[in-house]
């Protein structure tokens, strides 16, 4: 379900989440596997820059619901935190290459990665609210801290859409024709220029705006764990599986 194609001699790598029949939405299995292969790259001294993207019409739909959600907090302490931090953490620059949709936790891989490449028409749906969630896997921390935008606070609180062009307005990402062919393009540049100097970067960059990352997931898990016990989440879950509106009561 995670394909990797690795260039050693031109020191990038790509990594595409391969459940294109889903919209490549991520189950337990196909997000353990993603950190897996994340630390894999990450251990590699010959790879400098990491590409991420999903096959087919999507970049990623976000979490699975609709096969059973056993343990939300599981979920989010086993595969979807320790991929924002195999990302944002690691020695490599990271970039996405966004081809279609991003939904729900993905948003958080897009936004956790150093550089971002989208198609025009790509969306990006916080769906966490649909099923009386709240937001997690890092999207409202990167939201709030990157768009200095009321937009950010309502989807944040109420949920919603915003398109490509939002994001580029925003600063998040650079709107291009063909994403994966910029962002190899990109990579290489990256990887054949003074490596040292840009990971000195990251670093600075981690410690000024993201040194409460990992204080901030775990006050999102606690909070996620609590939602997830709701009946209003149970009524989203099923109301999705049945393709319905859900009956939301508060509780």
């Amino acid at each position: 379900m995670i394909k990797v194609e690795k260039y050693d001699d031109e020191k990038y790598a790509i990594i595409a989440i391969s459940r294109p029949e889903k919209l490549n939405a991520i189950n337990f299995q196909t997000g353990y596997e993603l950190v897996q292969k994340l630390r894999e790259v990450n251990e590699n001294p010959n790879i400098r820059t990491v590409i991420i993207t999903g096959e087919g019409r999507a970049f990623c739909s976000g979490a699975d619901v609709s096969e059973e959600v056993e343990d939300i907090g599981r979920d989010l302490k086993l595969s979807f935190h320790p991929i924002i931090k195999e990302i944002r953490f690691s020695n490599k620059i990271y970039i996405a290459a966004i081809n279609g949709v991003v939904a729900g936790a993905c948003i958080g891989i897009v936004l956790s990665t150093d550089f971002r490449y989208a198609k025009k028409e790509t969306r990006f749906i916080t769906a966490f609210q649909r099923i009386g969630l709240a937001p997690d896997t890092g999207v409202a921390y990167f939201l709030l801290k990157h768009v200095k935008d009321q937009k950010a606070y309502e989807l944040t609180v109420l949920g919603g859409e915003f398109s490509a062009e939002d994001a580029e307005k925003w600063g998040l990402l650079k709107i291009v024709e063909d994403p994966l062919q910029e962002a190899k393009k990109f990579a290489k540049m990256i990887a054949n220029g003074p490596f040292q100097s840009y990971i000195g970067g990251k670093k600075q960059a981690n410690f000024v705006l993201y040194s409460d990352l990992e204080r901030f997931l775990d006050y999102e898990l606690s909070i996620q764990e609590y939602v997830g016990t709701t009946k209003d989440f149970r009524e989203g879950v099923l109301s999705f599986r049945e393709k319905r509106e859900p009956k939301f009561k508060g509780i």
